[in-house]
């Protein structure tokens, strides 16, 4: 009976786990960031050494430039985590925040193999991690004369992405005790908790708004397709490296619903009252970007307004309404704030040569419009809640009471019973 690779995947691993049961605990943790990251930096480099084998020569001879293909996936693997790609005289900066979604879900997977419940094994298997892409970006950049600052800055990225992702595994394999939560202030975890759903349903609408202009631009995309003429091997390769940055366009759909909008080019803007566009290359990714403005699309900052009072509204058993319903909310401003700001800085940056070299979000003016819309949504939702609580509910009810006690047949007392019959001055047979 034929085997199937999961079967060999699944024998692999459990031989695998006996070899390690004799191994000290720490070994597992350094697994944990080592496999995390050359398994990552191999799905990129397979596929640039895929272009470079299908990829004719220039002299029609067969040799291919195993070699230069390597460096030139391990670069795009390091923009990934933070460091520019430079390749002549265009400069990549803006980081596909697809592979580093997949990166950081590689490192949920393998620590819920390898790594143990305890601190000294997520600091092991963040240090690992950290540790492997500091290495490879030295050996990438030893030559150079940044060599010390995308050292410095692929290690930070990259204790970033390995902090949350490593704890989130093990909380997955071996569960966690979250006591701490409780000793922290009641407002300062409902506030914590509003911002993430506030984000969340922020990010979701900014997927479906992108998913809606990707479906009005079907046919520039198909377009652009044409126009590369490319072979199977490169369209599905070109089509992955695409899927890679729709992340990073679904922050930018999140600027545009805030009305600020975006920029893809030098003196280009992308919002709802104004879509401004210069020459751009034939790449199909941008055939999904907004082709018009005005109208009723001016009113597409009402949805994160509508959606903070979601948000509020499903919060509402969490937020009284008290003192620390205004410090709760707050402290929701401030997260969310803190949020949009990180999103527009990573998605910001070059994203080529010329006037490609401006590409993004201005960080300030959308963070700022952003907060102010979700306060207007909470305040909003806190308004029509202070509204039925503290005057249509007292309403109701007294308009309810009312009718029975200014009945008079319901301030009598019945005669059929002794007692009441006494207290009226008459005897029942």
């Amino acid at each position: 009976m034929a085997r199937s690779l999961t079967t060999d995947l699944r024998g692999a691993h459990k031989r695998v786990r006996e070899s390690l049961a004799g191994v000290p605990q720490w070994f597992g943790g350094i697994l944990v960031g080592v496999q995390a990251a050359l398994l990552s930096l191999l799905m990129v480099i397979a596929p640039a050494m895929t272009i470079a084998a299908s990829a004719p020569t220039s002299d029609g001879s067969s040799a291919v430039d195993w070699a230069g293909a390597a460096s030139l996936g391990t670069a795009f693997w390091l923009l990934a985590h933070g460091v520019p790609l430079t390749a002549g005289a265009a400069t990549f900066s803006i980081a596909p925040l697809g592979l580093t979604m997949i990166s950081m879900a590689m490192l949920v997977a393998i620590a819920r193999r390898f790594a143990t419940r305890s601190w000294g094994s997520w600091a092991i298997s963040v240090a690992s991690y950290s540790g492997t892409v500091a290495l490879v970006t030295g050996a990438v950049y030893a030559s150079s004369a940044d060599a010390v600052s995308a050292v410095t800055r692929a290690t930070v990225v990259a204790t970033a992405m390995a902090v949350p992702s490593v704890a989130w595994g093990i909380w997955r394999a071996h569960g966690a005790e979250f006591g701490w939560l409780n000793r922290m202030p009641m407002e300062l975890r409902t506030g914590f908790r509003l911002a993430c759903g506030t984000l969340a349903l922020m990010l979701t609408a900014a997927a479906a708004v992108g998913g809606a202009w990707a479906f009005a631009g079907r046919y520039a995309i198909a377009g652009a397709v044409a126009a590369l003429n490319v072979d199977v091997v490169g369209g599905t390769l070109l089509a992955l490296l695409e899927t890679l940055y729709v992340p990073v366009i679904v922050v930018w759909m999140l600027a545009w619903t805030t009305g600020q909008g975006f920029v893809m080019g030098t003196d280009s803007l992308y919002s709802p009252r104004t879509v401004e566009v210069g020459a751009l290359p034939e790449v199909p990714l941008l055939g999904a970007l907004p082709s018009m403005s005005g109208g009723v699309l001016v009113w597409a900052p009402a949805i994160i307004v509508a959606l903070a009072i979601i948000a509020r509204v499903a919060m509402r058993g969490r937020l009284k309404l008290r003192g620390a319903d205004a410090v709760a909310s707050a402290i929701a401003l401030g997260v969310v704030a803190l949020g949009v700001a990180a999103l527009s800085i990573v998605a910001s940056g070059s994203l080529g040569p010329g006037r490609l070299g401006e590409a993004g979000i201005v960080w300030l003016p959308v963070t700022l419009v952003a907060t102010g819309l979700v306060a207007l949504g909470y305040a909003v939702a806190a308004g029509v809640e202070v509204l039925v609580v503290e005057v249509i509910k007292p309403r109701m009810s007294s308009s309810r009471r009312a009718p029975a006690a200014l009945t008079p047949e319901a301030s009598k007392p019945d005669a059929s019973t002794p007692d009441a019959a006494r207290k009226l001055g008459t005897t029942t047979p």
